[in-house]
């Protein structure tokens, strides 16, 4: 969903980038601003307060706003090409330690693969399910494949992106990966080939690598994504049965597809008979207002199925998945019941069910992209500051985790040892692909934390650990 305010904010960075406004200049008046987009002075105001919580301009009384400093620039370039499979390949393992402290979730701040607690706020969903228990609602009867009006909430909701579904096509799940676990037993069977981004989404590597799912692997820029054309040739001359994609707000990178590249994307694995599993995990949480797409809303057949949760949206505790599995809904419904996934937290279903229908949500979910937005972009900013020469990070449009590609020379496994002993995590790129052999000059690190002393001072270790490897 795009706000108005996110119109006059872009403006304002268009003025920027057209140098029309410089550091030191005073911003249209409220009421200028007002005139010029017809926007009511109060949008206009929350815009130029949405930019100051950014650190992108003051207030001076009585005088207006002024610009104190401009959008970060991209750092540095990454390379166009990247290291594609040319035949399956086997999912490496990762270090056992790292694996344990994600699930204790022992790692903090950029380590962590899991965004901050603090965004959420649990206090509206927490009243209804109270009030829930107490009139004790009965459980609906037909309840297969999940509660029938957190279905439908989540069908008007997928309408706003332009995704067209049935309530009874949305499969329920407990969690997202649950949710693409299903989809891989539904649609795969062991010794089938996957096609994934590289880097991907480390712990759906996890799950294929447990079916006995052979892999091939296809580079995701971090400014573009993945090629079309590339696409399709891996596609035409491998017998690839799904591809696993996450085209929004993509996660390490942060980035979303163009259009025109989603669209093309639909079309290649349409012609090729290719099922295309869609990530949509991060979708709620964008802050870029021309970045609201998804690959299931250019789908005019069956070719994409969505999985999603409201573990980042609304709160790991209110985490429930779902698949708008369309055609396929009753192969997963199928998989579900042989697979033992049958969910047992109805009543959270109906406390979630209720709480969307509400305004509540909408206000947490635009708390939260602000939240993050102001974040994400001081995290930039740091970074910036603190990197030497040679290094260049991703601009992300949503989510929390940013793509850093450090200089030749320096190796980010052996620095996630080197920095454990200084308490910072980071999350070293070799985790982010299949076979365990790309990206070793490269990271990720999570944005979402609060911005405390001792945080941007992890940045600065970083950026001194990364300097001292490659000798600058």
């Amino acid at each position: 969903m795009s706000y108005r305010y996110n119109s006059v904010v872009d403006l304002i960075h268009k003025q920027i980038s057209a140098g029309t406004l410089k550091v030191g200049d005073r911003l249209p008046s409220i009421r200028q601003l007002s005139l010029l987009t017809g926007f009511s002075t109060v949008t206009i105001h929350h815009a130029y307060e949405l930019l100051e919580s950014q650190g992108y301009c003051s207030a001076r009384p009585r005088s207006g706003f002024y610009l104190v400093r401009t959008p970060l620039q991209q750092m540095g370039d990454f390379p166009h090409d990247g290291e594609n499979s040319i035949e399956p390949v086997s999912i490496v393992d990762f270090p056992h330690a790292l694996l344990l402290s994600w699930q204790k979730r022992t790692l903090d701040a950029f380590g962590a693969p899991h965004p901050s607690a603090d965004l959420f706020d649990c206090a509206d969903v927490d009243r209804v399910m109270c009030r829930l228990l107490r009139r004790r609602k009965a459980i609906a009867a037909n309840s297969v494949g999940g509660d029938p009006e957190l279905r439908l909430q989540i069908a008007k909701r997928a309408a706003q992106r332009g995704v067209v579904t049935r309530p009874q096509d949305i499969v329920i799940t407990g969690s997202a990966i649950q949710a693409f676990n299903l989809c891989l037993d539904a649609l795969t069977d062991p010794g089938d080939v996957v096609l994934v981004e590289s880097p991907s989404y480390f712990p759906a590597l996890s799950s294929i690598k447990r079916r006995n799912l052979r892999v091939i692997e296809i580079y995701s820029h971090p400014v573009n994504g993945i090629d079309p054309d590339q696409l399709e040739h891996l596609v035409r001359h491998n017998e690839i049965r799904v591809a696993v994609l996450m085209v929004s707000n993509h996660f390490p990178t942060g980035i979303t597809y163009s259009e025109d590249r989603m669209k093309r994307i639909v079309l290649v694995a349409k012609k090729n008979d290719v099922t295309i599993i869609a990530n949509s995990m991060l979708d709620d949480i964008t802050y870029d207002s021309g970045t609201d797409n998804c690959l299931r809303k250019f789908d005019s057949g069956e070719t994409v199925l969505q999985f999603s949760s409201f573990e980042c949206g609304l709160s790991p505790q209110y985490g429930l998945g779902w698949i708008v599995a369309g055609k396929h809904s009753q192969r997963i419904l199928a998989a579900s019941y042989l697979g033992d996934y049958a969910p047992n937290d109805q009543r959270i279903q109906q406390a979630v069910a209720e709480y969307l229908s509400s305004r509540s949500h909408d206000r947490q979910l635009r708390r939260i992209r602000e939240t993050l937005a102001s974040r994400m972009e001081r995290g930039l900013q740091l970074l910036a500051d603190s990197l030497p020469t040679g290094c260049s990070v991703s601009r992300p449009t949503g989510g929390y985790m940013c793509w850093v590609r450090g200089p030749q020379k320096f190796t980010s496994m052996t620095a996630v040892l080197q920095l454990h002993k200084q308490n910072v995590s980071i999350l070293p790129g070799s985790v982010f692909s299949a076979a365990a052999r790309s990206f070793e000059n490269f990271l990720a690190l999570n944005l979402s934390f609060p911005w405390s002393a001792e945080n941007e001072a992890k940045i600065g270790r970083i950026g001194d650990l990364i300097a001292q490897t490659v000798g600058r």
